[in-house]
């Protein structure tokens, strides 16, 4: 079954602050990705409501609405609430150990490591995406370039972590430390993916905009995945019960 929100959402719904760097602080290529990771994962839990759809190359769409819980920077939960992929759900406690609840047979499955490069619910976004949450704890940067507003990042996989891409060329802003764009690359150094985020956003009840609008495409193709955040709550005090097996199946 082909089941991909990098939901790195989560492939990567960033916060826009307010932190800023002085010209005269130089950043290392690792501090620049960990303050883009804190925008990601810098509270204690998020709750946020998302509409994936999933462009085809005749122009045709289809769309899934889901709920993504996260606590910390590493466990996510999952669960559709429309269409053929209601109820199902998937729960990610890190990269490697990712879970599905399938209710037409009412069991909890662990997804194979060799399945974490298929698509996911035939959207451009892979399972390895939707479990990626820090970029800091899979991937190791070089600052390729700058300018006045943006650093550029080449992130490659560290020794062990098999993301599905041989290299992401990222562009980070320098006035909020958000993921702008990523440009992803296969072992021969072909274009197949781009994400782009877009139309930041301040949620009632939070203090900092979010981005509310990512876009995964296909280069190649043409092919493409929009994600909608709808709502967003954080720092909500989800229980860690929430992200377990027992939970992802029996919870209504």
């Amino acid at each position: 079954m082909r089941l991909a929100l990098s939901l790195s959402l989560l492939l990567a719904l960033s916060m826009a602050g307010t932190v800023t760097t002085s010209a005269q602080e130089k950043l290392s290529a690792i501090q620049i990705l960990e303050r883009m990771d804190t925008k990601i994962n810098g509270n204690e839990d998020q709750d946020m409501d998302v509409t994936l759809t999933v462009i085809d190359t005749d122009g045709s769409e289809k769309s899934y609405d889901f709920n993504i819980k996260q606590k910390g920077n590493d466990k996510r939960l999952i669960r559709f609430n429309s269409g053929e992929l209601k109820n199902m759900s998937i729960l990610t406690m890190n990269q490697d150990q990712v879970y599905i609840y399938l209710p037409g047979y009412k069991k909890v499955r662990r997804v194979a490591s060799h399945n974490m490069s298929q698509s996911f619910v035939g959207s451009d976004f892979t399972n390895a995406d939707m479990a990626t949450a820090s970029f800091l704890e899979v991937y190791d940067p070089v600052l390729e370039k700058e300018d006045e507003a943006f650093w550029y990042l080449r992130l490659t996989p560290k020794p062990g972590k098999d993301t599905g891409y041989a290299s992401l060329l990222t562009k980070v802003g320098k006035k909020d430390f958000l993921q702008w764009q990523s440009d992803f690359f296969d072992e021969k150094g072909t274009h197949v993916k781009r994400f782009a985020a877009s139309q930041p956003k301040l949620f009632p009840g939070t203090t900092a905009e979010w981005h509310s609008h990512i876009e995964l495409s296909d280069p190649r193709t043409g092919h493409k995945t929009t994600m909608k955040v709808n709502a967003l709550k954080l720092n909500q005090g989800l229980k860690k019960s929430m992200f377990t097996t027992r939970y992802l199946q029996w919870a209504k």
